[in-house]
């Protein structure tokens, strides 16, 4: 799974990467050291023929849900990529409403006694990681804007990444970004083949302190890395 993540870009950034340079000015987005579910991140979409960047709500909310609040008991922070098509939930998404997450990297847990060591997962040789996503508009009666909302997909580890944990996000290489967002494809058959394992060697990991298990912390030193005398495994 992937719930909590960094993005520490610029809006200068995230043009380069996905607007060829166009102007970019997001209200509201800051970078953020430690994003939990339910806060807002930039996505990564078409809209009118042509690729935009908003910001979105983490945790995608059906648009058959009845209220916000009954929508967050079924956590739909992640879509798991092998079912993705036949949910209830992420089928119509899926194949018509598909998103880029760009993250600067995630976090993830390894189990082990005496307790859980968080680890930061990152990119190699790229600044930002492309991480699959399906999106919704929620809009019940009485609410004069709509909220939208996104998951993010996930599948089964790489190499590297199974020796922290058994899925990871699905990381769109640059030749599948066209694909995955193009909103005139909506064949399962001609997405599914994307939804697999990034290379392992597009990814490093290395082992941060408890302070992330904590959204209220959210600061640079949330990614520092543990000192190699407290830390039992680095990648």
């Amino acid at each position: 799974m992937c719930g909590r993540a960094y993005e520490t870009y610029t809006d200068e950034e995230l043009s380069i990467e996905y607007l060829n340079r166009q102007p970019l000015h997001l209200d509201g987005f800051r970078q953020t050291y430690n994003l939990a579910p339910t806060q807002m991140s930039p996505v990564v979409l078409v809209r009118d023929g042509q690729r935009a960047i908003d910001l979105f709500r983490w945790g995608l909310v059906p648009s058959w849900a009845k209220s916000l609040k009954a929508a967050t008991k079924y956590s739909l922070i992640n879509a798991r990529g092998e079912d993705i098509a036949e949910k209830a939930s992420y089928a119509e998404p899926f194949r018509q409403r598909r998103c880029v997450v760009p993250l600067s990297g995630f976090f993830e847990w390894k189990r082990g006694a005496p307790r859980k060591r968080p680890f930061a997962i990152q990119p190699k040789d790229r600044g930002i990681l492309s991480v699959a996503g399906v999106w919704e508009r929620f809009q019940p009666g009485g609410q004069p804007e709509p909220l939208h909302t996104f998951s993010i997909v996930t599948t089964r580890a790489n190499a590297l990444m199974l020796d922290i944990h058994d899925r990871m996000p699905v990381i769109l290489g640059s030749d599948d970004l066209h694909l995955w967002l193009d909103p005139s494809v909506d064949d399962p058959d001609r997405l599914k083949p994307l939804l697999e394992p990034c290379p392992p060697d597009w990814l490093s990991a290395y082992e941060v302190s408890t302070m992330v298990n904590a959204p209220a912390n959210n600061s640079p030193e949330v990614l520092q890395p543990l000192p190699e005398e407290r830390s039992l495994f680095c990648l």
